[in-house]
């Protein structure tokens, strides 16, 4: 698609793939140090936020998602804080999230052995939802954009968002775990 604004062209590039594109059955490969403090990512994450910002209903975005096979996903803040706000969802006990946040090379450090059925659809595959049984709390071990390692608890939500993510990152689409899947009638509210 193009834009003008002030003389200035931009090329919108990257769309969302959907069900069916190889790159979403691929195990995403790691990015290394040298490319995140280098800059080289900076575009990707900001085309994935640029994407995901358009996304009424979504809440997180993986690379595999726009066509990259690279271990990096994007978490709308806006999307859980609007949740958190709407539902008075369970993340509250939560640090809140107020701007969009990148976990690079993510490796899930804990995962709690009890599960809870969610509500859950995919911006990769649209027009269906299903329920996944996902664990309740997770830890996760990552990098963020500027390459610092941090590690991040996560319940509720936010640990749901992460499993979702996670599994894009290994091939894995949520239709792979769903215990039934439906046609989406309404929308779903946790498109990832």
């Amino acid at each position: 698609m193009l834009h003008e604004r002030n003389c200035t062209i931009v090329w919108d590039m990257r769309t969302i793939v959907q069900n069916g594109d190889p790159v979403l059955r691929l195990v995403a490969t790691g990015v290394g140090l040298v490319d995140i403090k280098g800059g080289k990512l900076a575009p990707l994450i900001a085309d994935m936020q640029r994407l995901l910002a358009k996304e009424e209903y979504g809440v997180a975005l993986a690379a595999p998602q726009v066509g990259e096979s690279v271990r990096l996903f994007v978490v709308s803040g806006r999307a859980i804080e609007r949740r958190k706000a709407k539902y008075d969802d369970d993340t509250a006990d939560q640090a809140p999230v107020a701007a969009d946040e990148v976990y690079i090379n993510p490796v899930m450090t804990k995962v709690s052995r009890a599960k809870k059925d969610k509500h859950e659809g995919c911006l990769s595959v649209r027009g269906y939802w299903g329920e996944v049984p996902r664990s309740e709390k997770v830890t996760l071990e990552y990098l963020d954009e500027k390459g610092v390692k941090r590690t991040r608890g996560a319940s509720g939500f936010l640990a749901h968002i992460f499993q979702h993510e996670m599994d894009h990152l290994d091939g894995v689409l949520y239709i792979d775990k769903a215990t039934h899947i439906e046609e989406e009638t309404e929308h779903v509210d946790t498109a990832a």
